[in-house]
């Protein structure tokens, strides 16, 4: 997800702290997809190693970012003191504004290698 150059070093800062309570297949999506093995045939949309960064745009409020990390399963754990939530908050740019956010996703479209 990227918001903002105020924002997104706090969420990577963040996303950075809480690894170690992430399932180990979050590793896939944190590299991009790069690293998935991927044994089929190109069809020139992504490869192996090579996938197509799709950027996906939403409007969004600051409640809505914070409802969307707590879906994480590892928020389970409360990874999001009030002093965080308030640094989030301020480089947001207040909790009533609506941002256009861009949410990163990576696609791999390959064919069954015969």
């Amino acid at each position: 997800m990227s918001v903002s150059p105020e924002f997104d070093p706090i969420l990577k800062s963040f996303l950075d702290s809480t690894q170690p309570y992430w399932h180990p297949n979050l590793k896939l999506i944190l590299d991009e997809y790069k690293a998935l093995p991927f044994p089929f045939q190109s069809v020139g949309l992504g490869s192996e190693s090579e996938p197509i960064q799709v950027d996906i745009p939403k409007a969004i409020s600051f409640d809505g970012f914070l409802r969307w990390v707590k879906s994480w399963s590892i928020t389970n754990i409360d990874l999001l003191p009030e002093k965080l939530v308030k640094e989030f908050e301020v480089a947001w740019g207040g909790p009533n504004l609506i941002r256009c956010v861009v949410f990163k996703a990576f696609m791999l479209v390959d064919k069954v290698k015969i």
